[in-house]
């Protein structure tokens, strides 16, 4: 190979080697560019979003069209149980008591889109979601799980699992904003709890209501072909502001002081449901309204019609409250095969309660609420001829922070006066329960004696 040759080539591979440089240059210099754009870029998003707390933990956009809330609650409680002397015929079974876990939950809530378009997701770790005692308890079991729009001229459509609008002390009034530590053992007989379905909503200055098609009362997380599910239900409510101009003020039963207006709210609501027409391919729970003896023959052999209706009245001034409630269920079932028995049964409820605060963080309570069941719905005893049954509730409340649920202390004392009744009249069955803290007893004058802490994040 001659000089001139080598030279030219030993020159041609210095151009190469210079050129793949340059091209390697080049491509590192638009990765960088590429990083530096993405880096303002996300920088732009963060300094556009915001993210804090509000009295709930968020994190949103900066044009407010999306938004996520994480918020939460514990409710820690020790219990006594007091039962009469007879009902085991041994001393050492006459008490029960501990601590109890009776309810944690975290919520999901916020909007999608536009602020128009919200949803929410609770779940539970507490207690079973019906509030009975049970071994699923501790576990995560999903409770609200819902979205919703609302248009322009005032109307809401919701979808999903939700509690069905229709008693108050269930539907409007959330776990952590009770006036006792927890629900009355009225509410627990009559609630229709959680449903699956959609409903229309509207509200303005002076009055709301709600209606909607669902899978009836107690059916949440269950399938379509579950034999839990009615062929058919609906519910409606109308609320009333009859003084008072803020539908605010009854997210609670508390009024603390401070409140220089006089707030009245007339609501009442019914929800109707039918089964027995359609096909069921699991065992579910009994049919609603179904005593324990009915239901292991009728199920899936029967028709069931429900109603269940009440009415209504919040009061709310300076520092006191008053909540009154009436609560009827009618439930007809006729067997379809021969050899089957119709039930025919009738219940109805009442509720009164009141609050009233002695200092700006310490409030008193007290709340009567009594089952009259159906003259086929005989006391697990059956000495009680009334076949009544009566609780009365009295304690107070302390809030840490005035004005504020947050962290509040609890304590009531429960009087349970009859038997309970065994079976269900309506919707479910007066049974031992970690809400009300009644334990399975033959005997009338139990008595439950309740500290809460409640937590709220």
């Amino acid at each position: 190979m001659n000089k001139i040759t080598t030279v030219a080539l030993i020159a041609g591979a210095a151009l190469g080697m210079n050129a793949s440089a340059q091209t390697n240059l080049d491509n590192d210099r638009a990765y960088a560019a590429e990083l530096l754009a993405d880096a303002g870029s996300r920088s732009s998003l963060l300094q556009s979003g915001t993210a804090g707390h509000d009295g709930k933990f968020f994190m949103a956009s900066g044009d407010g069209n999306y938004r996520l809330n994480i918020s939460g609650a514990t409710q820690f409680r020790y219990i006594m149980n007091f039962l009469d002397d007879d009902n085991s015929g041994t001393d050492d079974e006459d008490f029960a008591n501990g601590f109890d876990l009776t309810r944690a939950f975290i919520d999901f809530t916020g909007n999608v889109i536009n602020p128009e378009t919200t949803f929410k997701i609770r779940g539970e770790f507490g207690e079973d979601g019906g509030g009975a005692y049970d071994s699923s308890v501790g576990n995560f079991n999903l409770q609200d799980a819902w979205g919703q729009h609302e248009f322009e001229n005032g109307v809401s459509l919701r979808w999903g699992q939700f509690k069905a609008p229709v008693v108050y002390e269930e539907f409007y009034i959330d776990d952590v904003y009770q006036l006792a530590v927890d629900r009355s053992a009225t509410n627990e007989f009559f609630s229709a709890d959680y449903t699956q379905g959609v409903a229309l909503s509207y509200r303005d200055d002076t009055w709301g209501g709600t209606l909607g098609i669902n899978d009836g009362a107690n059916t949440d997380n269950t399938p379509f072909f579950s034999a839990a599910e009615a062929d058919y239900a609906l519910t409606a409510r109308v609320d009333f502001l009859l003084a008072g101009g803020d539908w605010a003020a009854f997210n609670d039963f508390t009024s603390f002081r401070g409140n220089d207006t006089l707030d009245a709210r007339l609501g009442g609501g019914i929800h109707w449901q039918t089964a027995g027409d359609t096909a069921a391919f699991s065992a579910g729970v009994p049919a609603m309204g179904a005593t324990p003896a009915v239901a292991a023959s009728q199920i899936g052999v029967a028709d069931v019609d429900t109603l269940l209706y009440t009415i209504d009245l919040s009061i709310e001034g300076n520092g006191w409250n008053l909540f009154g409630a009436f609560i009827g269920s009618s439930v007809d079932i006729d067997a379809t095969t021969p050899g089957g028995s119709d039930t025919d049964l009738e219940n109805f409820g009442a509720v009164i309660q009141g609050g009233y605060f002695v200092a700006d963080q310490w409030e008193l309570f007290a709340r009567w609420d009594a089952i009259f069941f159906d003259d086929d719905l005989s006391p697990s005893g059956g000495s009680n001829d009334d076949e009544d049954f009566h609780t009365l509730t009295g304690g107070f409340n302390y809030y840490f922070v005035p004005e504020s649920h947050a962290a509040k202390f609890s304590a009531d004392l429960q009087w349970f006066f009859d038997e309970q009744a065994n079976g269900s009249g309506s919707l479910g069955t007066l049974s031992p329960s970690q809400t009300t803290a009644l334990v399975p007893s033959g005997e009338d004058d139990e008595i439950a004696l309740r500290f809460q802490m409640q937590l709220m994040f």
